[in-house]
């Protein structure tokens, strides 16, 4: 069909632009089919005895159809449109004969395919007055006037047809705050774009955006300090910030706060590329609230439908799952977008399983145990002690790294049980051993979570006071990091923890963000210095510069020092030369299983103390 001028042009209904508005608000414009209006319109043909029924949506320069039967475009121009003409009428609009109407006669619609006689249109109207569009049955033979139970009947599905978009919105579909479609209707619509294109796997819509305009901790303070009006409004703005960047028809989704994602038909990555970037520039940018600039982090990230199709079709949810990754790691990396990545995907899916499974693992499976790594003093080669380490063998990963699990662990709840199982084991462990006669303290490694809680000594207390174990068979090693995070709280822990008669080492030194000055305000008895520094320590000069000023600093504020990482022999006889105290690593052993610590001992290695030979 080749379009020509109409002879008459629609009217435009007096409040135009609020009812275009509306029509926004309802998200019903390009959107997937639906079975609801399907069946409607089934049913509009059958009774009205006609072959082409319409629901048609009227937008600014065009009539979309919502549903259609016996009709194979999906929209005309809204010159051409005859629901256009119905839009201001509360009454039905019914055309006989078309080509007997001046409005319609040359209208291509009508002298063309599909070749238009008869018409009788309902509109759409919402609560408001406001027409969205019509419902119409259409024949390509002339009929008389409807009779009254027909119109009746057209009437009755107008209504239908309202009420289900009404209910469409008011019932799970519509995000409350900004009324964009929500989580469902993306997984719905991803789901039914693809279903309609399964026949040509070369059309399947390519691209999945999810947009993180602020990190959930970011959104948590943003609402506890400022209130949820404030989270509120924060949203809309964004929704409309990303809505201006988008590309003419694509629709956004409000997934989840702060989250909001997109489906792109074209695959093309310059286009995607300068789309990204554009919302990116957008989020970043601050919000103001009641005059005061609010910045946030932000990630955006997509992937390609083609990027996780397998065997069998990719499911909604675990395309909407892969940009949501890809939008975590734009905002762990700060980069303002990135692409889904299978091989980053697999570590997020492993950190999953594995917290999963710390917890069978704490209920006492035999999965987790204790290794023991000696720690010597290097003026008289004598054990003086042992580090309590922390080893995971998974009964199907087998041996996983407490490198892996520990940070994963202190990211979410499991530290505190986590802490506890430790502390618990090795105190169980050390009342064993004072039974032997085997009198050697044994560090313990503890988070910065536990010391950042209020009842961490409490919870020492009460644990030690369970094994019947003193507290200066034990001492704590806590990274320097640790200490910086609050240190109010963590000085009122270290010095309860003191006061019970446990020592404390800095583990690490040298690594964290504190400068050495920090010293003299903490409340430790021991610096360990980190292993990095340790095993190049008779070649190179920076790390022997820098280890010699540690030792005689720390000293000279009275704490004594511990290397780790020691390896070789002429690491250890430099730091004996240079008035290092302790030394682990491993020249000196491995750490061990508990029965094999008592063998070390036993076979008098380093002469150790608590046992003479």
């Amino acid at each position: 069909m080749t379009p020509a001028k109409a002879k008459r042009l629609p009217p435009v209904p007096v409040r135009e632009e609020d009812r275009l508005a509306m029509l926004q608000r309802y998200e019903l414009l390009d959107t997937p089919a639906e079975a609801a209006f399907d069946q409607i319109t089934r049913l509009a043909a059958k009774l009205l005895k006609v072959p082409v029924a319409l629901i048609s949506l009227v937008d600014r320069d065009r009539q979309w159809f919502k549903s259609r039967v016996g009709l194979p475009v999906q929209e005309t121009p809204r010159e051409y449109a005859f629901c256009a003409h119905a839009l201001d009428s509360e009454a039905l609009l019914v055309i006989g004969d078309a080509r007997q109407d001046e409005r319609f006669a040359d209208n291509p619609l009508v002298t063309g395919d599909p070749n238009i006689r008869f018409y009788a249109g309902a509109p759409l109207r919402t609560a408001d007055g406001l027409a969205l569009g019509t419902i119409c049955v259409i024949d390509d033979q002339p009929r008389p006037p409807l009779t009254p139970e027909e119109e009746e009947a057209l009437r009755d599905l107008s209504a239908m047809t309202m009420a289900h978009i009404e209910a469409r919105r008011a019932v799970g579909y519509l995000h409350p705050v900004t009324s964009l479609s929500n989580r469902f209707r993306f997984l719905a619509d991803a789901d039914a774009l693809a279903d309609a294109l399964a026949d040509d796997p070369a059309t399947l819509p390519g691209t999945a955006v999810v947009i993180d305009a602020a990190a959930s901790q970011q959104y948590a303070e943003l609402t506890r300090v400022l209130g949820q009006v404030c989270a509120d409004a924060f949203e809309v703005d964004c929704a409309r910030r990303i809505a201006a960047c988008l590309p003419d028809r694509t629709r956004l989704y409000h997934l989840s706060p702060a989250r909001f994602a997109f489906i792109l038909l074209s695959d093309g990555d310059g286009d995607l590329a300068a789309t990204l970037d554009r919302i990116s520039a957008a989020v970043r940018s601050p919000f103001q609230y009641q005059g005061v600039p609010i910045a946030t982090s932000s990630g955006i990230g997509f992937v390609h439908r083609s990027d996780i199709a397998a065997e069998s079709p990719v499911e909604s949810v675990e395309l909407l799952r892969a940009a949501t990754s890809a939008a975590h790691q734009s905002l762990e990396t700060q980069k303002p977008w990135c692409a889904y990545d299978e091989e980053q995907d697999r570590a997020a899916h492993r950190a999953f399983l594995l917290l999963r499974s710390l917890t069978e693992a704490m209920d006492g499976h035999g999965q987790l145990h204790m290794a023991y790594q000696p720690k010597v003093d290097l003026r008289t080669d004598r054990c003086i002690g042992a580090e309590a380490l922390l080893r995971w063998t998974h009964p199907e990963l087998g041996p996983i790294s407490p490198a892996e699990f520990v940070p994963l662990a202190e990211r979410t709840a499991l530290v505190r049980p986590l802490t506890e199982w430790v502390i618990g084991a090795v105190l169980t462990q050390v009342a064993h051993w004072r039974q032997r006669g085997i009198d050697l303290p044994v560090s313990i490694n503890i988070s910065m979570l536990d010391l950042g809680s209020g009842d961490f000594t409490d919870r020492v207390e009460a644990l030690l006071a369970r094994h019947d174990v003193q507290a200066d068979w034990i001492d704590f090693e806590v990274t320097e990091s640790a200490l910086m995070t609050d240190r109010a709280e963590v000085d009122r822990q270290l010095l309860r923890l003191r006061r019970l008669g446990i020592e404390v080492e800095i583990d690490d030194f040298g690594t964290g963000q504190s400068a050495l000055s920090y010293l003299k305000d903490i409340p430790a008895t021991a610096v360990k210095i980190d292993q990095r520094f340790i095993r190049s320590i008779a070649d190179e000069r920076s790390d022997q510069i820098m280890v010699r000023s540690t030792i005689d600093l720390a000293h000279d504020l009275g704490y004594l020092v511990i290397a780790e990482g020691v390896e070789t022999a002429e690491a250890y006889d430099w730091l004996r030369l240079h008035g290092c105290d302790f030394g682990q690593g491993y020249l000196i052993s491995r750490p061990l299983a508990p029965a094999a610590f008592e063998d070390w001992l036993a076979a008098g290695a380093f002469r150790p103390a608590a046992i003479q030979v």
